[in-house]
């Protein structure tokens, strides 16, 4: 009883979100779908196909777990901008007061790409003098314990990069150096749902031109119809199938 009730309003939560974000404007790409499967853009933003394969019970449960922790940190934000500018009360000293304001849930735009979507973090800080601001762009992504600990083994020099999650958040930064005039960096946050440990990978700068070159593949590749199957690009990984809300629709081969 419970799991059903529970599971009905997270359709209403998610049917409320696309309203909110996408209703009117199915034509753009959304940016979290970069480097993933080019056929399911094009499904999703060429076709405007009606998806066959919407989440089941236990992953929009998961899903929902990691939309709460961002609304938590990104509340958490919000106070610290009410405590900067003295709008709320507070008892401890923060360690981060160059920062002047967190923008958060923001919406971008890339027309000459049409791609849209929202970034999580704006931090506006200071520099050392005062006299400059400084932008940073951050992603919240939630991640099982395994995969945490396989992108931050301590035996890898440096975390094991994630090519889709890097270019979603480059292409929020190229919208983002162009609104703000410039760009200190990029930078993912991944919480651990198993122990909640937070940890920093920072993207590097050549994900700008990467996502730009991205975008530029997809609409050429896309103005020629339907991309074919291949492995690499549509989709990009063999498990994506499995979670495509497209797979019927698609009816892809096996990639393993």
């Amino acid at each position: 009883m419970f799991e059903q009730i529970y599971h009905e309003y997270l359709l209403y939560k998610n049917e409320q979100n696309r309203k909110e974000r996408y209703d009117g404007k199915e034509g753009w790409y959304h940016a979290s779908g970069a480097g993933f499967c080019s056929r399911k853009l094009y499904y999703e933003s060429v076709e405007k196909a009606v998806p066959t394969n919407p989440p089941d019970e236990k992953n929009s449960r998961v899903m929902r777990v990691g939309s709460i922790i961002h609304e938590d940190i990104q509340n958490a934000l919000i106070y610290y901008n009410n405590i900067y500018n003295n709008k709320e009360s507070y008892s401890n000293s923060f360690s981060v007061q160059r920062v002047k304001k967190f923008d958060t849930e923001g919406e971008i735009a890339l027309p000459e790409f049409n791609v849209r979507g929202f970034y999580d973090i704006v931090s506006q800080d200071c520099s050392v003098d005062g006299t400059d601001e400084i932008n940073k762009l951050y992603d919240i992504k939630t991640s099982s314990g395994w995969s945490f600990r396989q992108k931050f083994n301590k035996k890898n020099a440096i975390p094991s990069e994630n090519r889709n999650h890097y270019l979603q958040v480059a292409t929020y930064g190229l919208a983002l150096k162009k609104k703000l005039g410039s760009l200190a960096s990029m930078s993912i946050l991944y919480y651990n749902k198993d122990n909640s440990e937070v940890k920093e990978q920072v993207i590097p700068e050549v994900y700008l031109d990467k996502a730009r070159r991205y975008w530029h593949s997809i609409n050429e590749e896309h103005a020629k119809g339907l991309p074919i199957f291949q492995l690499g690009s549509s989709p990009a990984y063999y498990w994506c199938c499995g979670y495509c809300q497209f797979k019927d629709h698609c009816n892809p081969p096996s990639f393993k």
